[in-house]
């Protein structure tokens, strides 16, 4: 089999496995969350990586996502003050950017790849995320692999082994196993490629069932080298048996391109054990599948090779040049190797001598390039310092570990010896301290008595003339402690009754503002049974059980919630994105919404009246977007302002007249709810703020509602 094979199989399968769909909605949504201004940087980052990842790769749509991050990065890495998370986030998309510029620059053979992996590797081990490290690490030894720079290659990928062993990432190691044995073929060593190759197949060693989409890809990227090397080998059957565990694994997940690679091997093996008819059944299909330049050029250079093994030469020299100029076009320095060796044999078998003569020299001059039995070399230099510097570091812990133990035993001794000195000094000094303390009290106790005989007579005369004044002052006591029991009384009589009255009002209050929330329920309720009566009679049968469904639940949470004064900002929250998802389904999806929580406020430990926001919403969704048919955007946000709550909520639909306001949208709701607010803030003069949004035109192109709600702060 020629080199071309070999190598458009490993970078063929590597790209396929980077590409990945979405459907265009997704797309959409999120281009809608990064073209508004008031997005974070953090949820700019997100929705880039979500798009990214719903883009299919190297795609106009994929680049596009990924060039956004390099404003954002670069603009948060020069801020003040950032927490360590921040900075870590902008540090992580920093590697993100060069990764993916490094991976399209690998595929479009630029030689600038390898300076951005290192700029991914800087930023990736600055934020401490050593599997990422690891990834791109990767990533630069598949570049020098695609260029057959040997030594490189191996050292990259040595590298990233040992920062997946260090964490313990069982699927890096694999996957950098998988590399090592994919080069190995490329070098044609195949003992070696088959050990390496089958260590990677250890972590997919799970029940079929249990396997996703990707790992059946991974099963057969290996299968299908561990099957080039035994073919090498001209151990047929087991190369056959390989490619056929390869194809079986692949053919569920519907992918055409790597089909038709492992569809060409099959032909290769049935052409090697004899079977002509069913190589050629083979490669006819595998034909059939291509759809790009790199797997057709690995597909015409195995179809050259089935039809020189058949003699059919003339056939074998058109696929075998098709595959050439195709391996230049795609700067692949193996696959040119391998198929000038065999279009040289093919030339010369069919007595096309010049041809021949003008393929061996281009097979020199790029196997002399490429410097294969150095790089093998390179392959044993590279195991042997790994495993040396593996053996050295684990000696290294274990004396360490020794030394630790030795100086804790000494620092308990020292510890032990101090504490028994410490014991011995304490007992020394209390003792002196008894016969001090001893010695002051006889002392003491001998001049008391002196003094309390002395006090006797002293007192004997006092409480004579003291006698003498009681009598005089029993009158004056008694009335002065019957005045004072009555001026306690009456102090805590009016207290009481004070407390009485308070209490009377709080349960006033909780009794209107609980009737209040009766008002609104039935409002809500009928609305809604109305849209489900409006769906049925419209014959949109699914549509209105799966409102009904949603509908029930939110309703449930109404009726909870309506017995609480207060409910936290996390249930409010939650029953609001209910309500949000019942009017979607009911306008259609005529759009969609966000609800965004300061970072500064714990939803848990906020608690407010339940159902003030709803009335405002459904005002922003029946009248701020009644000129909408799609395309509508409802944003929610509650922030504090000078330890203030607040509300807020923006549409993009057709904002207010300016001389009418949110006044002429008044429903009951919102009559009911601002009554609540009043009593809630004590202020008669409690004002819901309205403005129109405005572009740079001033146009007005949306509207916001906003407000302060009453909390309290549960610790």
């Amino acid at each position: 089999m020629s080199k071309t094979t070999w190598l458009a199989t490993v970078i063929v399968f590597f790209f396929i496995s980077t590409i990945s769909y979405s459907q265009d909605k997704t797309i959409d949504s999120l281009k809608t969350i990064l073209a508004n201004p008031k997005t974070s940087d953090m949820v700019r980052i997100s929705t880039i990586y979500a798009g990214m990842s719903n883009s299919i790769g190297w795609s106009k749509q994929h680049i596009a996502f990924y060039n956004q991050l390099l404003p954002i990065f670069s603009k948060g890495l020069k801020m003040d003050h950032l927490t360590p998370k921040m900075k870590n986030e902008y540090l992580y998309a920093a590697g993100v950017y060069y990764y993916n510029i490094a991976k399209k620059e690998t595929f479009d053979g630029s030689d600038k790849a390898p300076e951005n992996y290192d700029l991914a590797i800087k930023y990736w081990k600055e934020a401490k995320n050593y599997k990422t490290v690891a990834s791109a690490m990767i990533g630069k030894g598949t570049y020098y692999r695609k260029i057959a720079d040997w030594p490189k290659t191996f050292e990259n990928f040595f590298e990233a082994l040992k920062y997946y062993e260090s964490i313990k990432n069982e699927m890096g190691i694999s996957h950098v196993n998988q590399e090592i044995g994919t080069t190995c073929i490329a070098q044609e060593d195949w003992e070696k490629a088959i050990v390496y190759l089958k260590k990677s197949l250890v972590y997919f060693d799970v029940p079929e069932s249990e396997l996703w989409k990707s790992d059946r890809h991974e099963i057969a990227v290996i299968n299908n080298n561990i099957g080039v090397a035994y073919s090498r080998l001209k151990k047929y059957p087991e190369a056959h048996k390989s490619f056929l565990r390869a194809y079986e694994i692949i053919k569920p997940n519907k992918d055409p391109q790597a089909e038709s690679m492992i569809l060409v091997q099959l032909a290769n093996s049935s052409s090697d054990m004899g079977d002509s008819t069913q190589a050629q059944i083979y490669l006819d299909q595998a034909l059939a599948l291509c759809k790009d330049d790199l797997s057709r050029q690995g597909v015409y250079g195995n179809a050259a090779r089935v039809y020189y093994k058949s003699k059919k030469y003339e056939k074998a020299a058109e696929y075998g040049e098709l595959s050439y100029a195709l391996a230049l076009k795609l700067k692949n320095i193996g696959a040119r190797t391998g198929m000038s060796n065999l279009l040289h044999k093919i030339y010369k078998e069919s007595k096309q001598y010049d041809n021949a003569l003008k393929m061996y020299e281009a097979w020199i001059v790029l196997k002399d390039s490429s410097n294969l039995e150095a790089s093998k070399n390179e392959l044993a230099q590279q195991q042997l310092k790994y495993d040396f510097e593996r053996k050295e570091l684990q000696q290294k812990i274990m004396q360490q570990k020794k030394l630790t133990e030795v100086k804790l035993e000494q620092q308990n001794k020292l510890a032990a010896i101090k504490l028994e000195n410490e014991k011995q000094s304490a007992l020394e000094t209390s003792r002196n301290k008894l016969a001090h303390q001893q010695l002051k009290y006889d002392f003491e106790k001998k001049t008391l008595n002196q003094k309390l005989i002395e006090g006797k007579k002293v007192a004997a005369i006092k409480l004579k003339g003291e006698k003498e004044t009681a009598a005089k002052n029993n009158w004056l006591i008694g009335l002065s402690g019957v005045l004072l029991l009555f001026l306690l009384g009456a102090y805590f009589y009016y207290r009481n009754t004070k407390q009485k009255q308070a209490i009377t009002l709080l349960e006033k209050d909780q009794i209107k503002q609980k009737l209040l929330i009766t008002q609104m329920n039935p409002h809500f309720i009928f609305n809604s049974i109305d849209n489900i009566q409006g769906l049925i009679q419209d014959k949109q049968d699914k549509e209105a059980v799966d409102y009904l469904t949603k509908f029930s639940k939110l309703t449930r949470q109404i009726l909870e919630n309506s017995n609480e004064n207060y409910i936290s900002l996390a249930e409010e929250v939650e029953m609001t994105r209910n309500y949000l998802a019942i009017q979607q389904l009911l306008y259609n999806n005529k759009f969609n919404f966000t609800i965004a929580i300061e970072k500064s406020i714990d939803a848990e430990t906020i608690f407010l009246p339940p159902m003030l926001t709803q009335p405002f919403i459904e005002n922003a969704i029946k009248h701020g977007l009644s000129n909408k048919s799609e395309d509508g955007m409802i944003a929610i946000h509650f922030y504090l302002k000078a330890d203030k709550l607040f509300f807020e909520v923006t549409d993009n639909g057709k904002g207010f007249e300016t001389d009418k306001k949110i006044a002429n949208h008044k429903s009951l709701a919102m009559t009911i709810t601002k009554e609540r607010l009043i009593g809630y803030t004590k202020n008669q003069d409690f004002l819901v703020q309205t403005d129109n949004i405005l572009d740079q035109n001033t146009n007005i192109v949306g509207a916001k509602v906003f407000f302060e709600i009453p909390y309290i702060y549960e610790n």
